[in-house]
């Protein structure tokens, strides 16, 4: 059994693995006017629920890179592929707000008991060289739970302290996200940052990133949207992605692998957040659109969950390819219209989009003529700022590459 703590209470219950897993709401936490459900697929309407909507909430929080779960349960003794087993030493600190804690550590949890492990620079390189292999960034003999993070590429997390950086433990949370480039793409790092702070620059919410140096090593650092500092103390805020809510596994994440298209991510986000923020989500896919960014899946997209509002959260994870060789991505994570191929989709299609999302006509198209007019000024503004134009060879490559594909954006649009 782990207790399911949430905003400082025990709201629930797993028991059992595999098909015999369930989960427990706690009456007395269900009437209580701050709770927060651990899934809006999970309401409280449902004092237990069982099943793959669980299962697959679950193995959401967990890294998909095999060898990185290979290690993971070779490490921790772990003889099954059920994600409920791995969070049982992992699951103290992972996307969101809910830790999942053994009953013998859940007081200590609950009296706000952890630890925080000092780092210096080279013990910050030697993690980004161990989790660029895949190892995992912290020792096996640790019982505190520690982290989980999800997604293909290989992070780990930290929380500020100061000036420095330590590894978090317990009741204290991580509060930064490192990720070393992908290996074979040599821009990608640098791209991320940028792509990331070119959605900011045009009004999109997105998540502060920045490029972090510790000796030779270089990563991106991400600041956690589900982190909030109140009266000196990091507290989680609750969140779970697309794939989470809709009760899909995250082998689904791809529309083309029976995954979410736009128009069920609008929908979900329609009934839990409001007309407003499926806007926001239409932003984002004409954003990835206009720089080529092929991976903006449901998994990619994630909804903040606090007592009585649902809201869309921050962008994240957004990345262009225009910067990767020269065999761009052609298709992208989500249809528009009848087309996912960059090069294929024109006005009509984005009209169908706008349609089928249920945006006001003409919304779509304005969005898409507005921001592609205002993104080469947007980029050259990127770039200059103090921290980024020390990487003026992959932002002139990304300015040129984006200027020439704005271009045929401007011929498609006239089909």
């Amino acid at each position: 059994m782990l207790n399911v703590l949430l905003n400082g209470q025990v709201i629930g219950d797993l028991e059992g693995v595999g098909k015999r897993l369930r989960l427990y709401y706690h009456p007395d936490a269900t009437g209580h006017p701050e709770f927060v459900p651990l899934s809006t697929g999970l309401p409280a309407t449902q004092a237990r629920w069982k099943g793959d909507r669980v299962t697959n909430w679950l193995a959401g929080l967990l890294p998909e890179r095999e060898a990185v779960l290979r290690r993971w349960r070779a490490q921790f003794g772990v003889t099954d592929l059920h994600p409920e087993s791995l969070l049982a030493h992992i699951g103290e600190d992972v996307a969101g707000a809910a830790q999942f804690v053994r009953p013998d550590r859940t007081e200590a949890v609950l009296q706000g008991q952890g630890d925080l492990v000092p780092l210096s620079e080279a013990d910050i390189a030697g993690l980004v060289r161990a989790t660029r292999q895949d190892v995992l960034p912290y020792s096996p003999e640790s019982a505190t739970g520690q982290f989980s993070l999800a997604g293909a590429q290989a992070k780990f997390a930290l929380q500020r302290l100061g000036d420095g950086w330590s590894i978090p433990a317990g009741a204290e949370p991580s509060t930064h996200i490192f990720k070393p480039a992908i290996p074979g793409f040599d821009h990608q790092d640098v791209t991320e940052v940028l792509s990331m702070r070119l959605a900011a620059q045009l009004g999109l919410a997105t998540a502060h990133t920045f490029v972090a140096d510790f000796e030779d090593e270089r990563v991106i650092a991400i600041e956690r949207y589900d982190r909030i500092q109140v009266q000196g103390r990091w507290l989680r805020v609750h969140q779970e992605n697309l794939c989470q809510a809709a009760g899909l596994s995250p082998l689904h994440k791809y529309e083309s692998q029976a995954g979410l298209g736009a128009s069920a991510c609008a929908s979900l986000i329609r009934g839990l957040c409001g007309a407003a923020d499926v806007a926001r989500f239409a932003q984002a896919v004409i954003y990835n659109y206009l720089v080529r960014g092929s991976d903006a899946h449901a998994q990619n997209y994630a909804l903040l969950v606090t007592p009585g509002s649902v809201r869309l959260a921050p962008l994240y994870d957004l990345n262009s390819t225009l910067t990767i060789g020269h065999n761009f991505a052609r298709e992208m994570a989500m249809r528009v219209g009848n087309e996912t191929r960059f090069d294929h989709i024109g006005r009509e299609d984005w009209d169908q989009f706008g349609r089928e999302l249920g945006l006001e006509p003409g919304w779509v198209l304005s969005q898409v003529e507005d921001m592609a007019r205002r993104l080469p000024g947007a980029l050259e503004a990127i770039r200059a700022t103090a921290d980024l134009d020390r990487f003026e060879a992959t932002g002139a490559l990304f300015q040129d590459r984006l200027n020439s594909w704005l271009g045929a954006v401007a011929t498609n649009l006239r089909r």
